[in-house]
């Protein structure tokens, strides 16, 4: 274990007990302080090890004082070990200056372990603790969106006005549990977890909670953020289901089985909303959203804005400098207008739009030839790219690439050139 400072708490030991000081109070009430001397013996030290049974002993003191429950047995035990200069080896070795600042520390422990303690304190964990719904539960929720923006996050990923997302509020969405997931375990309390809910958004807007579904009729909704997916994690507490005006539907238990495996990596706080963070944001966006392709008869300031972006995405060469990566950038985008307005002047050019919660991607196609294949930063390794080649293949019957700006294409030859020199230097 590591120290890295005076404090009580500035060691490893101290750090990771303080999480399981709440959990056994709160489980085990009266009996805690057995428990937790059984643990500490058990699985971390005892009184030979004299720096971490002081990081223990005086960590477990501090916060029963905090908590206005400390007994008489810990405040001796602690006193006990100041006064007769246990476990301060460590210190003595570390400096006159070290050794001053921990006496100091101590000193002032000792101080307040004398001291009248405040009225006793409601200990509860930090976790969700309980396992919502059943699996297979549909439930539906109400949206909030009244005196709300759509998110900022969520305007990278949706088009969606504020007066649209006003338009929602008090309106119902359905979603399914498919189950629950611990985040955390108590070490000492192997009893208390951070319970985490798996849900299913179901594609839809209801004015009022509806009292029968056909299942086997529910559509996913698509979150872009989550590659199409319709799978989310949330807080597994029923206060945020409330606030909702929740109410379960049906259990479809049968539906869930293809998602109980699958990976989650979308998150949606119900408890977190600011201006860059809103679960109603997040669900509106996902819903109705579905990947389209249209040929596109729009300006070119809107193709210019996606190849831009498209371009800058990951383009920085940290080799360089920051004037010579701002040039290769500038050097790069004169291409790419050039290459773009050239094609929208060519009358047989046809240009083709991804939609996809947004105008995220687009390519050229001339006579069987897909050209100017660009795909928006933040839609980057969410098979947008593949997409596209593939629909415009099929229109064109021809084959695809991606046309790679002159100068980028010669940085790359550039830099294969010098790998392949240090390889043949190596050997």
């Amino acid at each position: 274990m590591g120290t890295w400072s005076v404090s009580l708490t500035g060691n490893d030991t101290a750090q990771d007990l303080l999480s399981d000081y709440t959990c056994a109070f709160s489980f085990y009430g009266e009996n805690a302080v057995e428990k937790i001397d059984e643990y500490v013996r058990e699985n971390i030290c005892d009184e030979t090890d004299e720096e971490e049974w002081c990081n223990y002993v005086y960590s477990l003191a501090d916060f029963m004082w905090k908590k206005g429950i400390l007994t008489d047995e810990i405040k001796d035990r602690a006193l006990h070990m100041i006064d007769s200069g246990f476990g301060m080896g460590i210190w003595n070795k570390a400096g006159q200056s070290t050794l001053k600042k921990r006496k100091k520390v101590l000193a002032e422990l000792r101080d307040k372990l004398m001291s009248p303690m405040g009225p006793k304190k409601k200990i509860k964990p930090n976790v969700h603790a309980e396992q919502i719904f059943n699996d297979g539960d549909i439930v539906a929720i109400k949206l909030i969106t009244k005196d709300k923006s759509v998110a900022g996050h969520a305007k990278y990923i949706t088009d969606m006005t504020d007066e649209e997302f006003h338009s929602y509020d008090g309106k119902y969405i359905l979603i399914q549990k498919i189950n629950c997931y611990s985040s955390w375990q108590c070490a000492m309390v192997p009893e208390i977890n951070d319970w985490w809910a798996r849900f299913r958004l179901f594609d839809g807007i209801y004015d009022e909670i509806p009292e029968e579904i056909a299942v086997d009729q529910l559509k996913d909704a698509s979150f872009v953020e989550a590659n199409g997916a319709s799978l989310f994690t949330c807080e597994s507490s029923m206060s945020y289901f409330r606030k909702r005006k929740y109410k379960v539907i049906c259990n479809h238990k049968e539906s869930i089985e293809k998602y109980v495996n699958m990976n989650v990596s979308n998150s949606i706080y119900l408890g977190v909303s600011n201006e860059q963070w809103d679960p109603d944001s997040f669900f509106l966006a996902a819903i109705g959203c579905e990947k389209t392709i249209r040929k596109w008869e729009g300006t070119i300031d809107t193709l210019l804005e996606i190849a831009h972006y498209a371009n800058r995405y990951g383009s920085y060469d940290y080799q360089l400098s920051k004037e010579e990566n701002a040039q290769n950038r500038k050097n790069e985008e004169e291409l790419i207008d050039e290459k773009l307005q050239n094609a929208m002047n060519d009358s047989e050019t046809e240009f083709y739009m991804v939609h996809w919660g947004k105008d995220c991607a687009f390519a050229t196609l001339k006579q069987g030839k897909i050209d100017n294949i660009y795909v928006a930063g933040n839609y980057h390794g969410k098979g947008i790219a593949t997409y596209l080649v593939k629909e415009l293949a099929n229109l064109s019957g021809g084959k695809a690439h991606i046309s790679i700006p002159d100068t980028r294409y010669k940085a790359i030859l550039e830099k294969l050139s010098q790998n392949a020199q240090l390889n043949r230097n190596k050997q």
